[in-house]
Protein backbone atom coordinates (compact mmCIF):
# COMPACT_ATOMS: atom_id res chain seq x y z
CA UNK A 1 0.00 0.00 0.00
CA UNK A 2 0.90 3.65 -0.13
CA UNK A 3 3.74 4.41 2.27
CA UNK A 4 1.64 7.06 4.05
CA UNK A 5 -1.40 4.93 4.79
CA UNK A 6 -2.88 3.89 8.11
CA UNK A 7 -0.51 1.64 10.10
CA UNK A 8 2.71 2.36 8.21
CA UNK A 9 3.80 4.96 10.82
CA UNK A 10 3.41 2.24 13.46
CA UNK A 11 5.53 -0.16 11.41
CA UNK A 12 8.28 2.45 11.07
CA UNK A 13 8.04 3.38 14.75
CA UNK A 14 9.33 -0.10 15.59
CA UNK A 15 12.68 0.98 14.07
CA UNK A 16 13.17 4.13 16.19
CA UNK A 17 16.36 3.54 18.23
CA UNK A 18 15.21 5.31 21.42
CA UNK A 19 11.69 3.82 21.38
CA UNK A 20 11.97 0.05 21.75
CA UNK A 21 9.10 -1.92 20.14
CA UNK A 22 8.36 -3.47 23.54
CA UNK A 23 7.19 -0.01 24.68
CA UNK A 24 4.80 0.44 21.76
CA UNK A 25 1.17 -0.36 22.57
CA UNK A 26 -1.95 -0.34 20.39
CA UNK A 27 -5.31 -0.55 22.12
CA UNK A 28 -8.75 -0.95 20.58
CA UNK A 29 -7.72 -2.73 17.38
CA UNK A 30 -10.55 -4.76 15.92
CA UNK A 31 -13.27 -5.28 13.40
CA UNK A 32 -13.21 -6.61 9.87
CA UNK A 33 -11.59 -3.57 8.33
CA UNK A 34 -8.41 -3.91 10.36
CA UNK A 35 -5.43 -5.74 8.97
CA UNK A 36 -4.94 -9.17 10.48
CA UNK A 37 -1.52 -9.47 8.78
CA UNK A 38 -0.68 -6.04 10.20
CA UNK A 39 -1.52 -7.19 13.74
CA UNK A 40 0.67 -10.26 13.19
CA UNK A 41 3.60 -8.06 12.09
CA UNK A 42 3.06 -5.80 15.13
CA UNK A 43 3.19 -8.81 17.43
CA UNK A 44 6.17 -10.32 15.56
CA UNK A 45 8.02 -7.04 16.16
CA UNK A 46 7.37 -7.36 19.93
CA UNK A 47 4.82 -4.58 20.25
CA UNK A 48 1.71 -4.99 22.36
CA UNK A 49 -1.67 -5.19 20.66
CA UNK A 50 -4.73 -4.99 22.90
CA UNK A 51 -7.71 -5.77 20.70
CA UNK A 52 -11.23 -4.49 21.19
CA UNK A 53 -12.07 -8.06 22.24
CA UNK A 54 -9.37 -7.84 24.92
CA UNK A 55 -10.84 -4.53 26.13
CA UNK A 56 -14.30 -6.13 26.32
CA UNK A 57 -12.93 -9.08 28.27
CA UNK A 58 -10.57 -7.19 30.59
CA UNK A 59 -12.45 -3.92 30.95
CA UNK A 60 -11.08 -0.50 30.06
CA UNK A 61 -9.29 0.01 33.39
CA UNK A 62 -7.31 -3.23 33.25
CA UNK A 63 -6.53 -2.82 29.54
CA UNK A 64 -5.11 0.65 30.22
CA UNK A 65 -3.10 -0.66 33.19
CA UNK A 66 -1.49 -3.26 30.91
CA UNK A 67 -0.84 -0.63 28.23
CA UNK A 68 0.79 1.70 30.77
CA UNK A 69 2.96 -1.08 32.20
CA UNK A 70 4.31 -1.82 28.72
CA UNK A 71 4.67 1.79 27.62
CA UNK A 72 6.48 2.97 30.76
CA UNK A 73 8.80 -0.04 31.23
CA UNK A 74 12.29 1.52 31.39
CA UNK A 75 11.01 4.59 29.50
CA UNK A 76 11.71 8.24 30.27
CA UNK A 77 8.66 9.54 28.40
CA UNK A 78 5.47 8.34 26.73
CA UNK A 79 3.85 9.81 23.60
CA UNK A 80 0.11 9.31 23.09
CA UNK A 81 -1.33 8.84 19.62
CA UNK A 82 -5.14 8.69 19.67
CA UNK A 83 -6.63 7.16 16.54
CA UNK A 84 -10.24 8.31 16.35
CA UNK A 85 -11.23 5.22 14.36
CA UNK A 86 -10.86 3.10 17.50
CA UNK A 87 -14.28 4.56 18.41
CA UNK A 88 -17.47 2.89 17.19
CA UNK A 89 -18.34 4.34 13.76
CA UNK A 90 -21.79 5.40 14.95
CA UNK A 91 -20.08 8.13 16.98
CA UNK A 92 -17.30 9.08 14.53
CA UNK A 93 -18.51 9.07 10.92
CA UNK A 94 -15.66 11.37 9.89
CA UNK A 95 -12.84 8.88 9.74
CA UNK A 96 -11.12 7.02 6.95
CA UNK A 97 -11.69 3.64 8.59
CA UNK A 98 -15.18 3.60 10.14
CA UNK A 99 -15.76 0.32 11.96
CA UNK A 100 -18.78 -0.78 14.01
CA UNK A 101 -18.05 -2.33 17.38
CA UNK A 102 -15.31 0.02 18.54
CA UNK A 103 -14.94 1.78 21.86
CA UNK A 104 -17.71 3.97 23.17
CA UNK A 105 -16.66 7.61 23.50
CA UNK A 106 -16.88 7.50 27.31
CA UNK A 107 -14.62 4.40 27.36
CA UNK A 108 -12.05 6.10 25.14
CA UNK A 109 -12.13 9.33 27.15
CA UNK A 110 -11.66 7.38 30.37
CA UNK A 111 -8.70 5.53 28.86
CA UNK A 112 -7.15 8.79 27.68
CA UNK A 113 -7.54 10.37 31.12
CA UNK A 114 -5.93 7.32 32.75
CA UNK A 115 -2.95 7.55 30.41
CA UNK A 116 -2.65 11.33 30.87
CA UNK A 117 -2.70 11.02 34.67
CA UNK A 118 0.65 9.23 34.44
CA UNK A 119 2.10 12.05 32.34
CA UNK A 120 2.90 12.20 28.63
CA UNK A 121 5.45 14.13 26.59
CA UNK A 122 3.04 14.79 23.71
CA UNK A 123 -0.15 13.76 21.99
CA UNK A 124 -1.70 13.59 18.56
CA UNK A 125 -5.21 12.82 17.30
CA UNK A 126 -5.27 11.08 13.93
CA UNK A 127 -7.70 9.78 11.30
CA UNK A 128 -10.25 12.62 11.43
CA UNK A 129 -11.53 13.23 7.89
CA UNK A 130 -13.61 16.44 7.69
CA UNK A 131 -15.27 15.62 4.33
CA UNK A 132 -16.96 12.60 5.95
CA UNK A 133 -17.72 14.26 9.29
CA UNK A 134 -21.49 14.60 9.82
CA UNK A 135 -22.26 17.66 11.96
CA UNK A 136 -18.61 17.80 13.06
CA UNK A 137 -19.26 14.89 15.44
CA UNK A 138 -15.81 13.37 14.90
CA UNK A 139 -13.97 16.68 15.20
CA UNK A 140 -15.85 17.45 18.42
CA UNK A 141 -14.79 14.14 19.94
CA UNK A 142 -11.20 14.75 18.83
CA UNK A 143 -11.26 18.18 20.51
CA UNK A 144 -12.84 16.71 23.64
CA UNK A 145 -10.09 14.08 23.77
CA UNK A 146 -7.41 16.78 23.66
CA UNK A 147 -9.18 18.90 26.29
CA UNK A 148 -9.66 15.93 28.63
CA UNK A 149 -5.99 15.01 28.32
CA UNK A 150 -4.85 18.61 28.93
CA UNK A 151 -7.21 18.97 31.90
CA UNK A 152 -6.02 15.69 33.38
CA UNK A 153 -2.37 16.67 32.93
CA UNK A 154 -3.01 19.94 34.81
CA UNK A 155 -5.04 18.21 37.53
CA UNK A 156 -2.31 15.58 37.99
CA UNK A 157 0.37 18.27 38.25
CA UNK A 158 2.04 17.10 35.02
CA UNK A 159 1.41 20.34 33.08
CA UNK A 160 1.17 23.97 34.00
CA UNK A 161 3.77 23.81 36.72
CA UNK A 162 7.51 23.96 36.70
CA UNK A 163 10.13 22.92 39.16
CA UNK A 164 11.98 25.90 40.56
CA UNK A 165 15.28 25.17 42.32
CA UNK A 166 15.35 26.24 45.99
CA UNK A 167 18.03 28.86 45.39
CA UNK A 168 15.85 30.59 42.80
CA UNK A 169 12.70 30.22 44.86
CA UNK A 170 14.19 32.15 47.79
CA UNK A 171 14.99 35.17 45.61
CA UNK A 172 11.51 35.26 44.11
CA UNK A 173 9.54 35.47 47.33
CA UNK A 174 7.80 38.78 48.01
CA UNK A 175 9.11 40.72 51.00
CA UNK A 176 7.32 40.01 54.24
CA UNK A 177 4.78 42.59 55.34
CA UNK A 178 6.17 44.25 58.51
CA UNK A 179 2.62 45.02 59.66
CA UNK A 180 1.68 41.36 59.66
Amino acid sequence: MDERMHTTPWFHATDIPNAPPTNLVQMGIGGWYGSRPGVKVARDRDTTVITIGDVEELGVERAVEIALECAWKDAEAVFLSFDIDSIDAGFVPGTGSPEPGGLLPREALKALRMVAAEGICGMEVVEISPPYDVSDMTAQLGCRAIMDVLGTLVEAGKLGTRVVPDEQREGNRPPEDPAA
